[in-house]
Order: C-alpha cells, then structure tokens, then sequence
C-alpha cells in the first residue's frame, strides 16, 4: 500500500475510493463496453448466462479473498489493541508495586517510568503514525532493567516483592516488543496485487453484460461501490497504528491521569 494513503484524512479516503470505483464503471461503459461488444458479438442472446457460468467461480475466489482480507485487518488491529493495553496494564501495575520498596529506589523507579508514559504519548505515539520506531523508549526500559536489577532485597519479604517486580517487568517488556510490532503489521503487498488484479477482472466481466445503458450503469455503480467500501475498510484496519484512523495511546493517557499524574509535583 502507498504511503500517502495513510496521510489523507479517513472521511476523504472514503470519498476516493468510491468515486474512483464508480467513476472506472463510467468510463468504462463509454470506453470499453463497445470494444468488448465487438470481441464477444451481439447477436447471442444467451451472452449473460454464458458470462456468470464461466466466472462463478472467479467471483467466489474473489469473494473469498477480500472477506479474509478484511478479517485479517481486522484481527491485526484487535491483537495491537490488546498489546496496547497489555502494556499500559503492566506499567500501571509496575508503579503501583514501587510504593513497597525503600527510598531512593521508589522515587527514582517512579520518575522513570512517568517518563515513559510521557515520552510513549507525545513522543512514540506520532512517530507510529509516520510508521516509525523511536530510540527513546528502548533507553528508558534499559534504564529501569538496570534499576530494578541494582537493588538488594533486605529482607525475605523484599525477595518476595522484587521477584514478582521482575516477572511483571519482563511482561511489560513483551507486551511493548508486540506494540512496536504492530508498526510493521500490515497485508503484503503481493496480497493488494491480487485484490487490485481482482478488482480490474471483476470490472470487465460488468462491461461485458449485456441490458440496457441505464441499468447497466445502475448494477455496476452499485457493485463498484460496495467494492470500493470493502477495499476502504480494509485500508484503514490495515497499519494498526499508521495514519489517522491508526490507534490511539488511550490506555497510557488514562494511566497518566488517573495514577501519575498525582505525583507529578513530586519529582
């Protein structure tokens, strides 16, 4: 998929692909239509009945491809959401956990990981938009790995605490690794090849019916249309995290509000 289709705003991005759906129908009924009348004749009567046995099947193929298309945006887009959220939860529950350990540990955990919540909403957040992965964030898990793995426990509860501590860190850590992968989900392209070649083939096989200018125009502008909706949708569900329609660092500014922004005049 191009890159500047993730810069035109959704509501325009719509509007494009349907017109330019309904406009191909268009100018291929001025066009086309008479050069394929030419081809197949006008004179067999039984031409339509011919047309739709012959591409049962490439309909059905098509179908098929283009409804797993968009399950499969979809589902890349659900799974991203899930990490994102994975990962909000876990710092969330890492901030939470620091107010049990000693001073300076607590306070400098604590100031570390408002950072990264800062620094993943205005920072991280757009860089995903521009399909880009930022250093920042890895500097600053490194910082709280070296942090966390610095202190000595002093007594058999802290043991306890820091081991739990540890798990949750590692889970935070795999639950970013899958958000940042989110940045790099997206439908091959050898796949929009195919739905693009799909669409083209399903174009002439409309020409090629043969009723009268008016209702031939009315079916194709309504088939084009809908095509041009289902390849919208799964545009905009393709890129989890690309463009306007990308997700958004909900959970992180919640987590912000709602926890740290408290302790803010603290640090």
């Amino acid at each position: 998929m191009p890159e500047f289709i993730h810069a035109i705003p959704v509501t325009e991005l719509a509007v494009y692909f349907t017109v330019a759906s309904v406009g191909l129908v268009f100018v291929g009924l001025i066009l086309v239509k008479p050069v394929l009348r030419l081809l197949i004749g006008r004179g067999d009567p039984t031409i339509n009945d011919t047309i739709s046995h012959g591409t049962g099947s490439y309909a059905l193929f098509y179908a098929l491809l283009v409804g797993l298309l968009t399950v499969a945006a979809y589902q890349n887009k659900v799974q991203i959401e899930q990490h994102i959220l994975a990962e909000a939860a876990a710092v969330g529950g890492l901030y939470s956990d620091m107010g049990v350990y000693p001073e300076p540990m607590r306070s400098d955990m604590k100031e570390l990981l408002r950072d990264y919540v800062l620094f993943t909403i205005h920072k991280d957040w757009p860089a995903h938009r521009a399909g880009e992965v930022m250093n920042g964030g890895v500097h600053r898990v490194d910082a709280m790995r070296q942090l966390l793995a610095s202190f000595e426990p002093a007594s058999p509860s802290q043991q306890i605490v820091h081991a739990e501590v540890i798990r949750s860190f590692a889970g935070f850590s795999n639950a970013r690794q899958q958000r940042l992968a989110g940045v790099a989900t997206r439908i091959p392209d050898i796949l929009w090849y195919a739905v693009a070649v799909g669409a083209l083939v399903n174009l002439v096989i409309l020409l090629m019916l043969r009723m009268k200018p008016l209702a031939h125009f009315l079916l194709g502008s309504i088939s084009a249309f809908f095509l041009g909706v289902i390849l919208f949708v799964i545009v905009v569900l393709d890129d989890p995290l690309r463009g306007e329609a990308g997700l958004r660092p909900q959970p992180f500014e919640l987590l912000w509000e709602r926890q740290m922004r408290w302790d803010e005049p603290l640090v």
